[in-house]
């Protein structure tokens, strides 16, 4: 919200202070969870009356006395007494876990009960709850007034998953597509729109943006990841005013893991080769460490579609992060970690590869990136939920992109933030939380060009040269999360000074509503903005010959014309658990509407131009998602989504559809594991299938004859099959196949397959453009690794 229309932000913040009080006059006292832990003892019958085996091992429960039961991944919770029963005050979750050394974890949904009973045993059901199974490897929480979906590691492991932007195969919520046919860089979409308005974080800190917004997914290895925590809608004010679509929260494996190593193998057929490894370390009582290790080799040139282009760039990856855990006798704990980055990635034309590059197109990118983060917090003795946090992140961003033989961008940027919380519990349970942060991004951008093709006058085309910019941001906010029996209620607003447009104030309300115990209606909307680095951003557009022109692309500032980006989204979801054929089902519904009063976007739709535009721009879309534990060893997925994306291309053309989205995609996966042995041998089973609708493309009906494509691309299905075998707790081999439909985009490159022997090349015709992909290249891809834990 800019400052011209400050006073109406201060009409929000009213309201919203109204609604606190209202909230605050009207709660009562979470409710209070008790229960009974039990343990199975064996009854032996021998000497008594009975037939041969009748009876010998008849089951009996007995109350056990010292069990553990705490909320899952809060680690809240009590010991049973010498009965074997408990109190929990405040529903902190959805799952109860009780443990007991020497017996078998058992996990309970916990879906409003009063009184529990759990039995930890080889599993079974008592008072229609089932103790121990599988349940599915991605979950969402009934009681979180967030819409939050969590994958945990077993989910990840259903594909290949090499590195973060590969990660969502499997999930039905997030879209990965490749950004162009030469680089093979991949992009998210959430909600319908691009994955910069999805604020992505690594264990709660800044994750990939400003220049590093598309390259940054990558550089999280999948065997490091622990957790992924993906949310719809604008999310917490504590985390920052970039959340526009969603966050993505990755919970990194660390120094408090069960593994002492773990190593992590991987190739593919299309010639890539992967090393992973983490490893943690005891350096005292108080201190832990995790050293995590990635290497990535892709040698061998691909060109299966005969257009002379490689398939896939050959690259070289070395990523290095070490994680140090404090945690002190006084409440005092720490988490602090440094990750380093080193890249070299080159493709293009092939004989530049065996001949030289006189004359011939490529692409080379080289990125260097250092970033190092501190978390501290200090709880407060004898004053449970009141807390003191910091979180100070500070790195540097080095990037050399070329493409062709006449055009480089190089860019650098360093970027820092600093975030201070406090936070306590109120007299009736909830919990207030405010804070104050700031944030600095410097960035410097060269243009390297000595031949540009032809654009018309009227436009305001880059040329070369550096130009850098500053940005400070400093901001303060509040958020009440308010905690009822069947609703629950998270009001934030956040403040922002920006130090060349302005104040912004962002408003952000997430509630929960239980219609019964098992079913659950939520509601999100908030305000989010961000300013825009098109050149990293859109970097697809960088393979092709097409001009930049900006709204004022010699403005003194840095940001060529262009103001920041501002959004709203409000959205509702509908969440279902319950029991079909006696086996657990979930049934989820959204629809979520983000708004546009200045989005940018680049317009390709001239051929050989790419014209950056901010205006008017809506996105519209719709979930429908359904989960069933068929049997004991087979579950299925079943999703579909709508998705109606459009923006203003100026008062001739009016709103035409976002390209490259399709408006619908169905989704369908299936799961299965075989009956683990006493040793923890299994085989599973993971397939995959995604239905992709047309999708608008952009318009070349102007270009010749051989150089047009269809206004729309047809409906198309890829699919992912793996299976893989477990040796053990955290060991395992996989085998698969990723586009097992072999499908493959037809002619993605402009400019190549119909050029005449005598007439210009790539390098030299203005109309080649290898950026309007909307499908796989290189086909069908077998792969096979392995993982294998060590001393767990």
């Amino acid at each position: 919200m800019r400052v011209d229309t400050f006073s109406k932000g201060w009409r929000c913040v009213g309201l919203f202070v109204a609604l606190f009080a209202a909230m605050a006059s009207s709660g009562q006292e979470r409710g209070t969870v008790r229960g009974k832990v039990y343990s199975k003892v064996e009854v032996d019958h021998t000497g008594h009356n009975h037939a041969p085996g009748e009876g010998r091992e008849e089951e009996n429960w007995e109350a056990l006395p010292g069990a553990y039961v705490v909320w899952k991944g809060t680690g809240e919770g009590t010991a049973t007494d010498a009965h074997g029963f408990f109190k929990l005050t405040g529903v902190k979750g959805d799952t109860l876990v009780a443990s007991f050394i020497g017996l078998k974890t058992a996990e309970l949904p916990y879906i409003g009960q009063d009184f529990v009973e759990i039995p930890l045993g080889q599993g079974f059901q008592l008072n229609e709850a089932l103790v121990e199974s599988q349940g599915p490897s991605t979950s969402v929480s009934l009681l979180d007034p967030l819409v939050v979906q969590s994958l945990g590691r077993d989910e990840l492991c259903r594909a290949a998953c090499c590195n973060l932007s590969e990660a969502f195969e499997t999930n039905a919520a997030v879209d990965a597509s490749f950004t162009d046919a030469v680089t093979g860089t991949k992009q998210i979409r959430m909600l319908g729109l691009d994955g910069k308005y999805t604020q992505i974080m690594f264990d709660n800190m800044p994750g990939a943006r400003g220049l590093n917004i598309l390259q940054g997914m990558k550089f999280i290895p999948g065997e490091w990841v622990d957790q992924i925590h993906i949310g719809k809608g604008a999310g917490s004010v504590t985390l920052g005013h970039e959340s526009m679509t969603g966050q993505i929260n990755v919970a990194l494996r660390n120094a408090e893991g069960p593994e002492r190593l773990i190593v992590n193998g991987f190739l593919n057929r299309a010639g890539r080769y992967e090393l992973n490894t983490v490893s943690r370390h005891d350096l005292s009582r108080k201190w832990k460490a995790a050293l995590l290790t990635h290497g990535e080799w892709a040698d061998r040139i691909n060109d299966r579609n005969n257009d002379g282009f490689q398939d896939n760039a050959l690259s070289k990856d070395i990523v290095l992060r070490t994680d140090l855990k404090y945690t002190g006798d006084r409440g005092m704990r720490g988490e602090y970690a440094v990750t380093a980055v080193t890249q070299e990635k080159s493709s293009g034309q092939l004989p530049l590869f065996d001949q030289g590059r006189e004359g011939l197109w490529f692409a080379d990118q080289s990125v260097n990136r250092v970033v190092a983060s501190a978390k501290t917090g200090y709880v407060f003795p004898g004053d449970e939920g009141r807390s003191l946090g910091s979180q100070v992140s500070v790195g540097m961003h080095d990037q050399t992109l070329s493409f062709g033989p006449d055009r480089g961008y190089v860019a650098d940027q360093f970027f820092a933030r600093v975030n201070l919380l406090y936070q306590r519990p109120t007299s009736r349970g909830d919990d207030l939380v405010w804070g104050v942060n700031a944030k600095v991004d410097q960035y410097g951008e060269t243009l390297e060009r000595t031949a540009a093709f032809a654009a018309p006058d009227s436009l305001h085309t880059v040329g070369t040269g550096r130009i850098d910019r500053n940005e400070m941001t400093t901001g303060a906010f509040m958020e009440w999360n308010v905690k009822r029996e069947r609703w629950d209620m998270v009001l934030g607003l956040r403040s922002d000074i920006h130090d060349t447009f302005g104040v912004f104030v962002s408003p952000r309300l997430n509630a929960r509503w239980s219609m019964t115990d098992a079913m659950t209606l939520k509601l999100a909307a908030g305000r989010g903005w961000r300013t825009s680095v098109p050149f990293a951003e859109f970097a697809g557009v960088w393979a092709s010959n097409r001009a930049w022109a900006f709204p004022d692309a010699d403005a003194a500032d840095g940001f060529r014309g262009l103001d920041p980006e501002e959004s709203w989204n409000v959205g509702l979801n509908f969440l279902s658990k319950f029991t079909l054929g006696y086996r657990d089902a979930s049934f989820s519904l959204d629809g979520y509407r983000v708004t546009f009063a200045n989005r940018v976007f680049v317009d390709v739709d001239t051929p050989g131009l790419a014209l950056v535009r901010q205006g008017y721009s809506q996105s519209e879309s719709m979930q429908a998602e359904f989960w069933w534990d068929w049997s004991k060893r087979i579950d299925v997925t079943v999703a579909y989504r709508y998705v109606n994306a459009v923006s203003d291309y100026g008062d001739f053309v009016g709103y035409r559809q976002d390209p490259f989205v399709a408006q619908h995609r169905g989704f369908t996966t299936v799961a299965y594991g075989s009956k683990p042995d006493e040793n923890g041998r299994q085989w599973r089973a993971d397939v995959t299938f995604q239905v992709t609708g047309p999708q608008r493309l952009p318009w070349t009906y102007t270009n010749p004859e051989g150089y047009q494509r269809p206004e729309f691309a047809p409906t198309f299905m890829t699919g992912n099959v793996q299976v893989s075998r477990d040796f053990g707790e955290g060991q395992q081999i996989y085998v698969g196949v990723e586009n097992v439909t072999d499908y493959r985009q037809v002619d993605p490159i402009i400019g190549v397959d119909h050029l005449a022997p005598d007439g210009p090349t790539p390098s030299t015709e203005p109309l080649f453009d290898a950026s309007l992909v909307y499908a796989p290249i290189f086909g069908r891809n077998i792969y096979a690794g392995v993982r294998w834990a060590f001393d767990r």
